[in-house]
């Protein structure tokens, strides 16, 4: 029995951690009837390293888990929570997901370690981390995630890549938690995005530097940069132990561009620790980064490890390191708690030519906060994993903070004007500071680990209790926008081009856009095409999708059902909602295949808007693919690589081509050496298969590699059996030696393997009957006319006679005509022989039939309420094309019609259901 959930009139807050604190972040959150957790951290040091999960046996099972990033402090206590309770989903950004397969990984070795040195038990078990990791889900691109009775919203929060903000809404209550906030653009990434038009009824705003105002960016970056050149002159190595995610990326790229303009001399920078497979990341991301840094990607295919200035290091390297010329070591972790860091400064603290460089917050019991306490004079030694050193090396602070300061806070705040401030994630000093600078109106509160904070209900069901200060709404519909795929349209205005939207200049309301190779663009909206959807996935993964698609999108229009899509004018979302694609490359494929359509069924209005009118017509020609949607079919290149593929186990495949590129018969043409050896319906199963993998029409040639045929027949003959005579048009093959005893198995296996017949010394000159009634050859008018000369007045003569020829050719100083097919050609024997008369040679008429243009004329026939389920298919051991039909016609329609196209084309007309 499923129990209904009271009705709750309170919206409820829950501390689990993180409140008076910087580390173990844990929020759980009654909002309407749903429940939420915002993050699971764990803290730095100490026996208690969890935050209070004994607290949710009394609060509601949460609906969902969101994570807000994955720094430890937020996500180090998820592998219990989801084990707790493993139905629930869990949600993060993917470039948050792809950080936390990292973070989680190193986090439970060092805890391992932890608990072996401490003879401790682990918190959890590394299947309880890969459980975690294989069930997060990506927060949905949109941006808006809908939970129960309430809508999630993202917004990025800056901090590092993947961090976003939560606004959530339901019960006519609001609430936004901001987890870790930058509002400052670093190097690597941009600030966070300032919601104006939101009101929240609730902030829970982290307050890490709620006490301090952040020095000058520039001018701490100078005198980071410039101390660490000035240790490495004097000949010692500067250690700069860095946070793996954000802060290290942040100080790699300072020092590299220090060096770039000549501010500073050129030295070794070695990397360590978690940072370098963070940085891979980072690089799979360029549409989150800022564009100089997606710049230098594209161009340099990393913008962290530079080849030549920056060199990842190994574990049994690090002895070789310290061995050699003095250098800068940028390792993790940040506050020297273990890893890479920790293992350098053991070696380099007491070192009178060395420094450590602290860049970033630094725990009250971190070995890196006891380290500055000593530099001012509060300590003396300081301890290392386990072992106290003397303290020789200098020491320096720089503020490199990835978070706001209490001014950018207080502005924030300004901004959304809640009714209540919860200020979490930050020290007594910190949150008491940023409290005081508040203005009481948004009734600022400290929250406390363990408590439950409650909101009570308006009357009107609308907002919590509490005096409310009203923002203006703006404008959002470009804003919505950022972070989509979409289509432009280059400067010949005809070809289309993705990108990604990763910004709006107000002023001029052009979208700020990024190629997938990482070029910026700007473009104003009318170049815009269409917009395929959001995306917030890694920028490699999108491009293989797409290069799926514009290489041939074929196979993916074949999985929508077209049929579905309605009549009359409709908006992208619309067909989007309609046809429901599954994924962004069936998305990407019907904005193909609405760019398809003539120039009459599309338009645009409402501040550009494109609409699309859908009418019987187009529907028909969106289910046949009877427009021309890009990549329909491989470019030729790829189509013959894949025709090569499929048929390199063919026994009598040779090769493949293109003919009549660029024109509305172009095929592809597949040779064997001994076509007359491959069947029709063979030959047709071909031509599907290819179609289908290819999207390209085919065609067969009917040249014979003779020199092939001749080697054939030495090999089951053997030398002995003399130089053959081929004689193509009639395809047989004489030999100059006698038939003997036991040949006829050896006649039958040659006719099987290459269509041809053989016919030995003695035997009549002509076995094929069928052969000899397709050679007409009467008596010249006395003129043999030379090829090409012959085949111009074969042209006349169709032209004179009004038939309809498709061709003509010269095989062994025959004459081939081409009709539309062999029942038509002999129709007109009579008219051969004259033919023949005329240019002084033998005529003949080709065998095949030409499938495409019996299908063509077979369309054009019919009628259009017949409604044909797909392309008629032809029989040509039937002399038949087969068509089904929604409905079957009356007996009368389809004589008529069949008589039609019989006439034309020489065969008959099948209909089925």
């Amino acid at each position: 029995m499923i129990e209904q959930r009271e009705r709750t009139k309170k919206m409820k807050v829950s501390v689990l951690g993180g409140g008076s604190e910087v580390g173990a972040s844990c929020l759980h959150i009654q909002i309407g009837n749903t429940n939420l957790l915002i993050d699971a951290g764990m803290r730095m040091h100490g026996d208690d390293l969890l935050p209070a999960l004994g607290m949710l046996d009394g609060l509601g099972i949460p609906d969902c888990i969101l994570v807000t990033h994955a720094h430890a402090d937020h996500i180090g206590a998820l592998p219990i929570v989801h084990s707790l309770y493993p139905s629930v989903p869990v949600y993060a950004t993917p470039p948050t997901i792809d950080l936390m397969k990292v973070m989680m990984k190193d986090a439970f070795k060092i805890m391992e370690q932890r608990s072996k040195a401490t003879d401790s038990l682990s918190a959890y078990t590394d299947d309880q981390v890969n459980r975690l990791l294989q069930s997060l889900l990506h927060f949905p691109a949109s941006g808006i995630l809908r939970i129960g009775d309430v809508t999630i919203k993202s917004y990025r929060a800056g901090h590092i890549l993947g961090a976003v903000m939560f606004l959530i809404e339901g019960g006519g209550e609001s609430l936004l938690v901001t987890g870790d906030l930058s509002f400052k653009a670093g190097r690597t990434i941009p600030g966070a995005v300032v919601p104006h038009d939101v009101s929240p009824d609730v902030v829970i705003m982290e307050s890490t530097y709620g006490n301090r105002v952040h020095t000058d960016r520039n001018t701490e970056e100078r005198r980071l940069s410039e101390h660490v050149a000035e240790v490495i002159s004097g000949g010692g190595f500067a250690l700069i132990p860095a946070f793996a995610l954000g802060r290290a990326q942040e100080v790699l790229l300072t020092l590299q561009d220090y060096m770039d303009k000549g501010l500073i001399p050129e030295f070794p920078i070695y990397v360590d620790g978690l940072v370098t497979p963070i940085s891979r990341i980072y690089k799979s991301y360029p549409h989150y980064l800022k564009g100089p840094v997606a710049h230098r990607i594209r161009r340099n295919g990393d913008a962290f490890l530079t080849e030549g200035r920056c060199k990842a290091v190994e574990p049994k390297e690090r002895e070789t390191l310290l061995q050699g010329k003095p250098a800068c070591i940028v390792a993790s972790s940040g506050m020297l708690t273990g890893g890479a860091s920790s293992w350098y400064a053991e070696r380099l603290v007491s070192g009178e030519k060395n420094a450590i460089f602290i860049t970033g917050y630094q725990d009250e019991e971190s070995p890196g906060k006891k380290l500055l306490d000593l530099a001012d004079g509060l300590e003396q030694t300081l301890e290392l994993n386990g072992t106290s050193y003397e303290v020789k090396c200098h020491v320096g602070k720089y503020g490199l903070s990835a978070h706001a300061d209490a001014n950018e806070m207080n502005r924030f705040i300004q901004s959304l004007k809640p009714t209540y401030t919860l200020l979490v994630h930050g020290d007594d000093e910190a949150r008491s500071r940023l409290g005081e600078l508040l203005d009481p109106r948004f009734n600022p509160v400290l929250a406390e680990n363990g408590e439950t904070y409650p909101f009570e209900k308006r009357a009107s069901g609308r907002g919590i209790k509490g005096k409310r200060y009203q923002t203006s709404d703006g404008n959002n519909f470009l804003k919505e926008k950022i972070g989509n795929l979409l289509l432009y349209y280059s400067d010949d205005g005809q070809t289309m081009k993705p990108a990604i939207c990763t910004g709006i200049h107000l002023k001029t309301n052009a979208l700020i856009c990024q190629t997938l190779k990482g070029k910026p663009v700007r473009l104003q909206y009318s170049q815009v095409a269409e917009f395929v959807g959001p995306w917030n996935g890694a920028v490699d993964e999108l491009t293989d999708a797409v290069n799926e698609v514009f290489n041939f999108s074929r196979p993916i229009l074949e999985k929508l059902d077209w049929g579905k899509l309605p009549e009359g004018e409709l908006s992208i979302e619309t067909i989007f909602d309609v046809i429901e694609p599954s994924d962004i490359r069936e998305k990407l494929v019907i904005v193909l295949a609405m760019q398809s359509l003539p120039p009459e069924y599309r338009r645009k209005q409402d501040r550009g808007q494109a609409f699309y009118i859908i009418d019987d017509r187009m529907r028909t020609n969106l289910e046949k693919f009877d427009l021309p949607i890009e990549a329909i079919k491989m470019n030729p290149t790829a189509a013959m690589e894949k025709a090569r593929d499929l048929l390199a186990q063919h026994p009598r495949f040779v090769r493949c081509g293109v003919n009549d590129l660029g024109t509305e018969t172009e095929r592809l043409t597949i040779y064997f050496d001994f076509p007359d050896a491959v069947k029709d319906s063979e030959r047709k199963q071909l031509t599907d298969m290819l179609k289908k993998e290819t999207g390209w029409d085919v065609s067969f040639s009917d040249s014979v590699r003779q020199d092939l045929l001749q080697k054939y027949i030495s090999d089951i003959f053997g030398s002995d059996a003399g130089t053959p005579s081929i004689h193509l048009h009639e395809r047989t093959v004489s030999l100059p030696a006698e038939k003997t005893a036991g040949s006829e198995q050896l006649i039958a296996r040659f006719k099987e393997t290459t269509g041809f017949q053989l016919r030995f010394k003695g035997e009549a000159e002509h076995t094929s009957e069928t052969g000899k009634e397709h050679i007409f050859q009467v008596e010249s008018s006395g003129n043999r006319m030379e090829n090409n000369e012959a085949i111009a007045e074969t042209k006349r003569w169709a032209e004179d006679r009004g038939l309809t020829i498709y061709k003509v050719g010269i095989k062994q100083e025959v004459v081939e005509v081409h009709f539309i097919s062999p029942e038509i050609a002999r129709r007109h024997e009579a008219e051969l022989e004259e033919l023949s008369w005329r240019i002084g040679r033998p005529v003949t008429y080709n065998k095949n039939p030409k499938q495409n243009e019996i299908i063509r004329i077979t369309l054009e026939s019919l009628p259009s309420d017949w409604e044909p389920k797909k392309n008629p298919s032809i029989l040509i051991d039937r002399k038949t094309v087969s068509v089904k039909v929604a409905e079957l016609p009356n007996e009368e329609e389809k004589k008529r019609i069949s008589d039609k196209i019989e006439r034309e084309t020489g065969y008959a007309l099948e209909v089925n259901r």
